[in-house]
Protein backbone atom coordinates (compact mmCIF):
# COMPACT_ATOMS: atom_id res chain seq x y z
CA UNK A 1 0.00 0.00 0.00
CA UNK A 2 1.40 3.40 -1.00
CA UNK A 3 1.99 5.74 1.91
CA UNK A 4 0.03 8.97 1.91
CA UNK A 5 1.90 12.25 2.39
CA UNK A 6 1.78 13.71 5.87
CA UNK A 7 -0.82 16.41 6.38
CA UNK A 8 0.80 19.83 6.60
CA UNK A 9 0.26 22.18 9.53
CA UNK A 10 -0.69 24.92 7.07
CA UNK A 11 -3.58 22.84 5.75
CA UNK A 12 -5.11 22.53 9.21
CA UNK A 13 -4.50 26.11 10.33
CA UNK A 14 -6.15 27.29 7.11
CA UNK A 15 -9.14 24.93 7.19
CA UNK A 16 -9.98 24.73 10.88
CA UNK A 17 -11.19 28.32 11.48
CA UNK A 18 -13.34 28.13 8.37
CA UNK A 19 -14.80 24.79 9.49
CA UNK A 20 -15.54 26.30 12.90
CA UNK A 21 -17.45 29.06 11.14
CA UNK A 22 -19.51 26.41 9.36
CA UNK A 23 -18.16 26.97 5.84
CA UNK A 24 -19.37 24.03 3.77
CA UNK A 25 -16.44 24.16 1.35
CA UNK A 26 -13.92 23.97 4.20
CA UNK A 27 -15.74 21.06 5.84
CA UNK A 28 -15.77 19.24 2.51
CA UNK A 29 -12.03 19.90 2.08
CA UNK A 30 -11.34 18.57 5.59
CA UNK A 31 -13.38 15.47 4.80
CA UNK A 32 -11.42 14.91 1.58
CA UNK A 33 -8.17 15.29 3.50
CA UNK A 34 -8.96 12.72 6.18
CA UNK A 35 -11.76 10.43 5.01
CA UNK A 36 -9.58 7.78 3.36
CA UNK A 37 -7.18 7.71 6.31
CA UNK A 38 -10.00 7.29 8.81
CA UNK A 39 -11.70 4.66 6.65
CA UNK A 40 -8.49 2.60 6.42
CA UNK A 41 -7.98 2.91 10.18
CA UNK A 42 -11.55 1.72 10.85
CA UNK A 43 -11.33 -1.07 8.29
CA UNK A 44 -8.18 -2.34 9.98
CA UNK A 45 -9.87 -2.25 13.38
CA UNK A 46 -13.19 -3.78 12.29
CA UNK A 47 -12.39 -6.02 9.32
CA UNK A 48 -15.76 -5.04 7.81
CA UNK A 49 -15.91 -2.64 4.85
CA UNK A 50 -19.56 -1.69 5.34
CA UNK A 51 -19.12 -1.01 9.06
CA UNK A 52 -15.95 0.98 8.37
CA UNK A 53 -17.79 3.12 5.81
CA UNK A 54 -20.69 3.72 8.20
CA UNK A 55 -18.40 4.66 11.07
CA UNK A 56 -16.33 6.95 8.82
CA UNK A 57 -19.51 8.90 8.19
CA UNK A 58 -20.28 8.92 11.91
CA UNK A 59 -16.79 10.20 12.73
CA UNK A 60 -17.29 13.24 10.53
CA UNK A 61 -20.78 13.86 11.84
CA UNK A 62 -19.28 14.03 15.32
CA UNK A 63 -16.50 16.27 14.05
CA UNK A 64 -19.01 18.70 12.55
CA UNK A 65 -20.97 18.69 15.81
CA UNK A 66 -17.94 19.29 18.03
CA UNK A 67 -15.42 21.19 15.92
CA UNK A 68 -16.52 24.64 17.09
CA UNK A 69 -15.21 23.81 20.56
CA UNK A 70 -11.94 22.21 19.46
CA UNK A 71 -8.80 24.05 20.55
CA UNK A 72 -5.80 23.53 18.29
CA UNK A 73 -2.27 23.10 19.63
CA UNK A 74 -0.54 25.83 17.62
CA UNK A 75 2.86 24.23 18.17
CA UNK A 76 1.86 21.27 15.95
CA UNK A 77 -1.58 21.86 14.44
CA UNK A 78 -1.81 18.83 12.14
CA UNK A 79 -0.68 16.37 14.82
CA UNK A 80 -3.05 17.71 17.47
CA UNK A 81 -6.05 17.74 15.13
CA UNK A 82 -5.24 14.24 13.85
CA UNK A 83 -4.99 12.95 17.41
CA UNK A 84 -8.44 14.38 18.21
CA UNK A 85 -9.92 12.84 15.06
CA UNK A 86 -8.45 9.41 15.78
CA UNK A 87 -9.73 9.52 19.35
CA UNK A 88 -13.24 9.99 17.98
CA UNK A 89 -12.72 7.03 15.64
CA UNK A 90 -11.27 4.87 18.45
CA UNK A 91 -14.26 5.63 20.69
CA UNK A 92 -16.62 4.56 17.91
CA UNK A 93 -14.70 1.31 17.48
CA UNK A 94 -15.08 0.63 21.20
CA UNK A 95 -18.82 1.39 20.98
CA UNK A 96 -19.11 -0.94 17.99
CA UNK A 97 -17.57 -3.87 19.82
CA UNK A 98 -19.61 -3.23 22.93
CA UNK A 99 -22.72 -3.38 20.75
CA UNK A 100 -21.65 -6.69 19.24
CA UNK A 101 -21.03 -8.12 22.68
CA UNK A 102 -24.58 -7.25 23.73
CA UNK A 103 -25.81 -8.80 20.49
CA UNK A 104 -28.97 -8.22 18.48
CA UNK A 105 -31.96 -10.37 17.59
CA UNK A 106 -31.98 -11.42 13.92
CA UNK A 107 -34.21 -13.68 11.89
CA UNK A 108 -33.18 -17.21 11.00
CA UNK A 109 -32.87 -16.24 7.32
CA UNK A 110 -30.66 -13.29 8.22
CA UNK A 111 -28.56 -15.51 10.43
CA UNK A 112 -28.02 -18.04 7.66
CA UNK A 113 -27.09 -15.37 5.11
CA UNK A 114 -24.62 -13.73 7.49
CA UNK A 115 -23.04 -16.90 8.79
CA UNK A 116 -20.36 -17.12 6.14
CA UNK A 117 -19.54 -13.40 6.16
CA UNK A 118 -19.45 -12.70 9.88
CA UNK A 119 -16.48 -13.77 11.99
CA UNK A 120 -17.28 -16.39 14.62
CA UNK A 121 -17.86 -15.53 18.27
CA UNK A 122 -14.32 -16.51 19.23
CA UNK A 123 -12.81 -14.28 16.55
CA UNK A 124 -15.06 -11.36 17.52
CA UNK A 125 -14.02 -11.83 21.15
CA UNK A 126 -10.34 -11.88 20.17
CA UNK A 127 -10.75 -8.70 18.09
CA UNK A 128 -12.60 -6.99 20.93
CA UNK A 129 -9.95 -7.99 23.45
CA UNK A 130 -7.12 -6.78 21.22
CA UNK A 131 -8.89 -3.50 20.46
CA UNK A 132 -9.59 -2.92 24.17
CA UNK A 133 -5.98 -3.69 25.09
CA UNK A 134 -4.63 -1.30 22.47
CA UNK A 135 -7.08 1.44 23.49
CA UNK A 136 -6.12 1.09 27.17
CA UNK A 137 -2.46 1.07 26.29
CA UNK A 138 -2.62 4.12 24.04
CA UNK A 139 -4.46 6.05 26.75
CA UNK A 140 -1.50 5.49 29.10
CA UNK A 141 1.15 6.72 26.67
CA UNK A 142 2.40 10.27 26.44
CA UNK A 143 0.91 12.32 23.61
CA UNK A 144 4.15 12.08 21.60
CA UNK A 145 4.32 8.30 22.03
CA UNK A 146 0.65 7.93 21.07
CA UNK A 147 1.09 10.02 17.93
CA UNK A 148 4.13 8.01 16.86
CA UNK A 149 2.17 4.75 17.19
CA UNK A 150 -0.75 6.25 15.23
CA UNK A 151 1.61 7.49 12.54
CA UNK A 152 3.64 4.31 12.20
CA UNK A 153 0.90 1.69 12.51
CA UNK A 154 -2.32 3.55 11.74
CA UNK A 155 -1.09 5.78 8.92
CA UNK A 156 1.77 3.46 7.83
CA UNK A 157 4.17 6.39 7.72
CA UNK A 158 7.92 6.05 7.50
CA UNK A 159 10.10 7.38 10.34
CA UNK A 160 10.92 10.36 8.14
CA UNK A 161 7.24 11.13 7.55
CA UNK A 162 6.39 10.86 11.25
CA UNK A 163 9.36 13.08 12.08
CA UNK A 164 8.14 15.74 9.62
CA UNK A 165 4.56 15.40 10.92
CA UNK A 166 5.58 15.92 14.53
CA UNK A 167 8.45 18.32 13.94
CA UNK A 168 10.99 15.93 15.43
CA UNK A 169 14.13 14.14 14.29
CA UNK A 170 14.02 10.55 13.03
CA UNK A 171 16.13 9.54 16.02
CA UNK A 172 13.54 11.02 18.37
CA UNK A 173 10.76 9.15 16.54
CA UNK A 174 12.63 5.85 16.87
CA UNK A 175 13.18 6.49 20.57
CA UNK A 176 9.51 7.37 21.11
CA UNK A 177 8.40 4.24 19.27
CA UNK A 178 10.74 2.08 21.35
CA UNK A 179 9.47 3.55 24.62
CA UNK A 180 5.84 3.31 23.50
CA UNK A 181 6.14 -0.35 22.50
CA UNK A 182 7.98 -1.15 25.73
CA UNK A 183 5.19 0.49 27.74
CA UNK A 184 2.53 -1.39 25.79
CA UNK A 185 4.48 -4.61 26.27
CA UNK A 186 4.48 -4.11 30.02
CA UNK A 187 0.72 -3.62 29.95
CA UNK A 188 0.37 -6.81 27.92
CA UNK A 189 2.66 -8.64 30.31
CA UNK A 190 5.00 -9.44 27.43
CA UNK A 191 7.87 -7.83 25.57
CA UNK A 192 8.25 -4.99 23.10
CA UNK A 193 8.25 -7.41 20.15
CA UNK A 194 4.93 -8.92 21.24
CA UNK A 195 3.40 -5.45 21.56
CA UNK A 196 4.54 -4.52 18.05
CA UNK A 197 3.22 -7.82 16.67
CA UNK A 198 -0.20 -7.28 18.31
CA UNK A 199 -0.55 -3.73 16.98
CA UNK A 200 0.68 -4.70 13.51
CA UNK A 201 -1.72 -7.65 13.35
CA UNK A 202 -4.63 -5.47 14.45
CA UNK A 203 -3.81 -2.91 11.77
CA UNK A 204 -3.47 -5.46 8.96
CA UNK A 205 -6.38 -7.86 9.35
Amino acid sequence: MAMQPAIADEQITSLLPRCQRGEAAAIEALYDLYADRIYRYLLARLGDADAAADLTTEVFLRVIKSIAGFRLDQRRPAASFSAWLYRIAANLVADHFRGRRRGVQISLDDGLSLAAAEPGPQRVAEQRETAAWIARGLARLSEDQRLVIIGKFGEEMSNAQVAAWLGKTEGAVKSLQHRALAALGRLLGAGEHDAEKAIFSSAHR
